[in-house]
Parts: C-alpha cells; structure tokens; sequence
C-alpha cells in the first residue's frame, strides 16, 4: 500500500489531500501516530491547532511559509521597505491541503495582519504612511504550487520511511 501510494504521488494519479488520506491511514495500520498528528494538520489546515499568526509563523513547517503581496482596502497593492517585508512579509499558509490545490491564489483575512497594521500606525515615516492600512494579503499561484511541493516532498519522505520499515521487518 505505501509502494503504491509513493507510486501514485510521484505520477500525480490522485490528489495530494487523497494521498494525505491514504498515508493516514497507513500510519494508523502500523500505529505510527506521532505522523498522524501532522498528516491532521494538513488534512484539515493548522487553525484547528494554531489560532494566531505568531502561533502559526512559530509552529508552520518552513515549506508553509511564504511571500505574500499587500493590499489596502481598495485593492491596490502597496509595496514597503525590505526590512518591513523581512518583518512582516512571510506568509502563513494555514489552509487545508485540499483548497490549496483548489484555489490560484489564497487571500489572508485583516485579523492576522492586525500587528502589521499597528506596526505601520506607530513607525510610518509620514502622515500617509501612518494612516495606510492593508486590507487583506494575497498568496499567489505560483506560492501555492511551492507550498505544495513541500508538502508532497514531506509525504515522500514519509512515505520512504515506512516502505524501508516495512522491508527491514
């Protein structure tokens, strides 16, 4: 069954929420529920878990974390300072696995950018900076097919582990 499912991930036969299901199930079979706990969290998204960004940024894998573009309540996009994008500008892609692969382009809601906001109303170099506020951030396709390329390649990873378990036994 992990043959198979490696076999099916790498020629892309299924969905990757298909190919989460599948290993979930396997690891159960061999109760190895250390991985459940992560296969869960990208089956149903880590806001089940995490329920604020610096819970998210602190607890996302590294593939999970991406560049994001900045929106003010009128749709245009604002661009800032490299070291406000160092701050602020990585992305917590949070979202199930399934409208990952749903959706071009995924829109985070203003509650995790309220500390953005704050920040830019106290440090703004101007009156204009100090009153701007971003409406909404915007993940695009192209950072949502790297996020689920890091997904699959975990799966992989897993994947490989339990094949070489099963072959050692």
């Amino acid at each position: 069954m992990a043959k198979n499912t490696s076999i099916e991930l790498l020629e892309e036969t299924k969905s990757l929420h298909d190919v989460l299901e599948t290993c979930k199930s396997i690891c159960k079979l061999l109760e190895i529920s250390d991985e459940n706990a992560w296969l869960d969290l990208e089956i149903n998204g880590y806001l089940v878990k995490y329920k604020t960004r610096d819970e998210l940024f602190q607890n996302l894998p590294s593939y999970r974390k991406t560049d994001w573009k900045f929106y003010d309540l009128y749709g245009n996009l604002r661009t800032f300072a490299p070291d406000i994008i160092d701050l602020f500008g990585k992305s917590t892609v949070y979202h199930p696995v399934k409208e990952l692969e749903n959706n071009a382009q995924i829109i985070i809601e203003v509650k995790f950018l309220e500390k953005f906001n704050k920040f830019i109303l106290e440090h703004g170099m101007d009156e204009i900076s100090k009153s701007l506020r971003i409406h909404e951030a915007r993940i695009s396709k192209d950072e949502i097919k790297k996020v689920l390329e890091g997904i699959k390649k975990r799966i992989q990873e897993l994947l490989d582990m339990i094949i070489s378990l099963l072959e050692v036994d």
